[in-house]
């Protein structure tokens, strides 16, 4: 399974777009900061899953707060960050996702792209999608096997 994750991307949906036609994965993560976006990407491409969560830009958003799914085994945690101060440090973040179980924990609102492993667990914020440096992530799962990267500067 290929997973396209995006974030802070501030109504530039065609970054996004032209993301999900370059990476052509199973699945995409929009991690807020216009949920909407994720929404009208939905109406454009139907054949592919598209989940959501809230960021601090979306205060009129009936959207959760986080979201959390298990493919092939991996549990991935996905937040936008701004509740959890990812600004300030990954600890409460990272808490987080461990009491989910998660293998990977996915969180945007610094719009800086991030991707490391810690331990057993992948941390990965995408950056954002919605700038003139646009950047996205990628999650891969294949037999209970993970791995994440980041994508920058070729949209």
């Amino acid at each position: 399974m290929k997973i396209l994750v995006v974030s802070d991307t501030h109504r530039h949906i065609e970054k996004m777009h032209l993301a999900a036609e370059l990476e052509k994965p199973d699945m995409i993560l929009h991690l807020g900061d216009h949920d909407s976006d994720a929404i009208e990407l939905a109406r454009r491409m139907p054949n592919i899953d598209i989940c959501y969560v809230k960021g601090n830009c979306d205060a009129f958003s009936d959207s959760a707060l986080s979201y959390c799914c298990t493919f092939d085994g991996v549990t991935i945690f996905a937040a936008h960050g701004h509740k959890y101060q990812v600004k300030s440090g990954l600890l409460s973040f990272g808490y987080a996702a461990m009491e989910q179980g998660a293998q990977v924990a996915l969180f945007g609102h610094t719009h800086v792209p991030f991707c490391q492993k810690r331990g057993e667990m992948w941390l990965m914020n995408p950056g954002t999608c919605g700038s003139y440096r646009a950047s996205y992530g990628i999650v891969e799962i294949q037999n209970g096997s993970v791995s994440c990267r980041v994508v920058e500067g070729n949209l």
